[in-house]
């Protein structure tokens, strides 16, 4: 299969677009939890937004790791190490009580966003934009969650 060749000015919407997609399943769950009408089905979209939640941290260390296998040994160590630290950061959260995992993984994003500004100088300034606006929704989308979720337990 070959790739196919995109202008730039094509390619940045494409960036925008699956960016913000990206964001429907943080949004859709936060909504769940604030409008459905069941216990059980605003504790499964919590379920849900702690599960997704964990997904993308460990999406967003990634990054790194493609950043470190292009060869480029400034910084190589650093992002194949912070490659995998938002996953493993991530996934204790997880057996947390939602208040304290929503909280945690806002922390988290809060960290991967400041740990980028470090480790990904190269990318362009659009990138670096759309990800602040990404992260900051998505950290008023945990905080939101962590305020609203009724449960202290685990669920």
């Amino acid at each position: 299969m070959t790739a196919a060749i995109v202008d730039p000015a094509s390619a940045l919407r494409l960036r925008r677009l699956l960016g913000y997609a990206g964001l429907l399943p943080f949004v859709g769950c936060l909504a769940v939890m604030l409008l459905a009408g069941s216990q059980a089905w605003q504790d499964e979209a919590a379920i849900q937004l702690l599960y997704y939640a964990a997904l993308i941290a460990s999406f967003l260390g990634a990054i790194h790791w493609g950043m470190a296998l292009r060869g480029e040994t400034q910084l190589q160590t650093a992002r194949l190490v912070w490659g995998v630290t938002p996953a493993l950061m991530a996934w204790p959260l997880l057996s947390l009580p939602p208040s304290i995992a929503f909280t945690g993984l806002a922390a988290l994003f809060t960290f991967i966003l400041l740990v980028d500004c470090y480790l990904l100088p190269l990318l362009d300034d659009d990138y670096r934009r759309l990800r602040l606006r990404l992260s900051i929704l998505v950290i008023v989308c945990l905080l939101t969650a962590a305020l609203i979720h009724p449960g202290a337990g685990a669920l």
